[in-house]
């Protein structure tokens, strides 16, 4: 059963002919599940420890989560991450490097294709858009939670092991 990408409502498939978009009762059509658009999201580290966000809604509500979104149409998945912290957590991140892509085949119509970034912050505290995050916290590497929102612990796991690609120095890859 898919969700609705600004609440986290179920969604229920109106028009059952092929292409039509579930609908949300409170947002209606939700297209993003039908064109099924990429993801973006960011590892954030600050001075050794990692920043997670709490979901706010579903799925997984309440479970924790490295922070990120949908990309915009036409969007860059750089600018994506970026966009996705500075919207959920308030605060502004650096992308360091290219932890991996994933997909993710849970609450979705379609499979979703996440690009994973490291990132590092200045900012110490966050400021959370309580729409899209119930809680954030700073957590040390070894104290990470095991349980978390769908592949997220394996994204975390990824970066641990030092599977992160450095970002070219100077150099923007869209240019």
């Amino acid at each position: 059963m898919p969700y609705c990408d600004e609440c986290g409502r179920r969604c229920e498939v109106v028009d059952p002919a092929p292409g039509q978009p579930p609908a949300c009762p409170e947002h209606g059509p939700r297209w993003r599940l039908v064109r099924n658009a990429p993801c973006a999201a960011v590892v954030i580290e600050r001075d050794g420890l990692v920043l997670l966000a709490q979901r706010a809604h579903e799925p997984y509500r309440g479970a924790w989560e490295v922070p990120g979104g949908f990309v915009e149409q036409g969007e860059h998945p750089q600018d994506a991450a970026c966009r996705e912290v500075r919207e959920e957590l308030g605060i502004t991140v650096e992308l360091t490097g290219l932890v991996g892509i994933y997909v993710d085949l849970v609450g979705h119509v379609d499979p979703l294709q996440i690009t994973v970034y490291a990132g590092r912050t200045r900012d110490i505290d966050a400021a959370p858009d309580p729409a899209e995050v119930a809680g954030w916290r700073w957590f040390r590497p070894e104290d990470l939670p095991t349980e978390m929102a769908g592949d997220h612990r394996q994204r975390l796991d990824d970066w641990l092991a030092g599977r992160t690609v450095p970002l070219s120095a100077g150099a923007d890859p869209r240019q």
